[in-house]
């Protein structure tokens, strides 16, 4: 098992939720300056540098009911609040996309998938949106691709299909848009969309054509897990200092070894300009070196070596 699939599969799933929450927004009307600060929130923390110096220490993989905490967390950190149900329905939604793209990827990698999610919400983030905080991601992916050999790949590949493989939800868009079965199971890729299989990782309802996209979510359609009303409820946000520090549970699978403290705090106002690490190849997986200030004790003891 890769040690260095939990980032992948995090990044992947939280681009595609950032998707399905754009696209509900668009549908249910919401205000333009609501809709941008849920979307700018939601991709200040999911790609915020400190989460993502833990999500990249090599580590086991991550179970699904940890990823899954973990978004719902991300999500939660918004002005949009998610239900129980409403959340349930945005995870069968994330997983199986998610699932589909690795699945018919032949000539496309991992790093492919998670360069085009990346980009894609880019483009839907406002003007004002600090970009450097996506291409920072964009360049730790090059560098992991840089650094890994065909077989780390592959058990990074394999690692990750395994992940996905005990979901099997049918999903409207994947129906209509002839990429998935109505037995569940994935249409044969010579029959798909060329244009779509060319850019996984892109907004997948760009492709879809069917005009407003809540007409299906009747008392008939229960079989098709889709969200029937995502945004259960929005709201105003009276005291803004209190909003900008989040707390991120990290599982204990995940997080530096010498921490105690399982609570990432994230400060939307502060984004830190890089993470500085250090990849390198070791036998069949990867090691994670952070860049650590030393504790004050070890400075000591640094100098007094030295004398």
């Amino acid at each position: 098992m890769s040690h260095f699939a939990t980032p992948f599969i995090v990044l992947n799933l939280g681009c595609e939720m950032i998707y399905v929450i754009d696209q509900r927004l668009k549908s249910q009307n919401i205000p333009e300056d609501k809709s941008e600060k849920v979307l700018t929130d939601i991709v200040t923390v999911l790609l915020h540098p400190k989460l993502q110096q833990e999500l990249f220490i090599p580590q086991p993989v991550a179970t699904h009911s940890v990823v899954k905490q973990l978004l719902q967390d991300i999500s939660a950190t918004s002005i949009m609040k998610l239900d129980e149900y409403s959340m349930n329905k945005l995870w069968d939604l994330m997983t199986m996309i998610v699932k589909w793209q690795i699945s018919v990827a032949k000539n496309q990698s991992i790093f492919d998938i998670s360069r085009r999610h990346l980009k894609g919400i880019s483009t839907l983030m406002p003007q004002f949106f600090p970009k450097k905080i996506i291409e920072n991601v964009l360049k730790n992916i090059e560098l992991i691709q840089e650094k890994i050999s065909d077989e780390v790949y592959k058990c990074l590949y394999h690692t990750i299909i395994l992940w996905f493989s005990e979901y099997h939800t049918k999903i409207s868009v994947l129906l209509r848009l002839g990429l998935q079965n109505k037995d569940g199971t994935f249409n044969d890729p010579a029959v798909m969309n060329s244009k779509i299989l060319q850019n996984l990782g892109e907004n997948i309802y760009k492709y879809d054509t069917k005009r407003n996209p809540m007409e299906e979510f009747d008392n008939h359609s229960t079989d098709t897990n889709e969200i029937s009303c995502l945004l259960s409820h929005i709201e105003t946000i009276k005291d803004k200092k209190k909003q900008q520090i989040f707390e991120i549970r990290l599982p204990i699978e995940m997080g530096q070894k010498y921490s105690n403290n399982r609570t990432l705090n994230i400060n939307k106002d502060v984004c830190y300009e890089e993470i500085k690490t250090n990849v390198k190849e070791k036998e069949n997986d990867l090691s994670f070196i952070v860049d650590i200030p030393n504790s004050p004790q070890e400075d000591l003891l640094k100098m007094l070596d030295s004398i």
